[in-house]
């Protein structure tokens, strides 16, 4: 089965022939280009895993790491994750696009494209597309305890 990927969105479809219009950004048939079936093993546009839905989505970025958990969440306008924490693991943010709000602990703070904002283990955070158009961000996680002590035996 061949991939295609959309050279506008970066939304992959499976099949013979790309699908008439991208069902993620409505770009025309002629927008997408052939890609190798190998193409997610080392490198990936990060337009490949935004979405434009009505609701949040949370999409892993690479399937392969032993201890980094990288995902790249995509927030509709006026749109918000609820309070709460990692009891396990830190985490960072590197805004993509959009004007999104976190709170982290007790400080609020509205972060934009190549922002960072870190959010630390057992700290409650929120945030929300404050913006007038969709927001994306790349979230790493990092290694949960026993994540490494599986690392240490091995």
């Amino acid at each position: 089965m061949k991939h295609w990927r959309c050279t506008v969105c970066g939304y992959i479809h499976q099949g013979e022939e790309p699908p008439e219009k991208c069902p993620n950004c409505q770009a025309p048939k002629e927008k997408f280009v052939e890609v190798s079936e190998d193409f997610e093993e080392i490198h990936m546009h990060y337009a490949q895993k935004l979405s434009y839905g009505e609701q949040v989505d949370v999409n892993p970025f690479f399937g392969n790491f032993s201890v980094l958990s990288p995902f790249v969440y995509n927030l509709p306008v006026g749109q918000r994750v609820p309070l709460h924490k990692h009891p396990t693991t830190d985490e960072l943010f590197f805004i993509l696009k959009g004007r999104i709000k976190f709170k982290v602990a007790d400080k609020e703070l509205v972060a934009v494209m190549g922002d960072v904002v870190q959010g630390k283990m057992n700290v409650p955070h929120t945030f929300e597309n404050i913006g007038d158009e969709p927001a994306a961000f790349l979230s790493v996680k990092g290694p949960k305890p026993v994540d490494l002590i599986m690392l240490e035996k091995q």
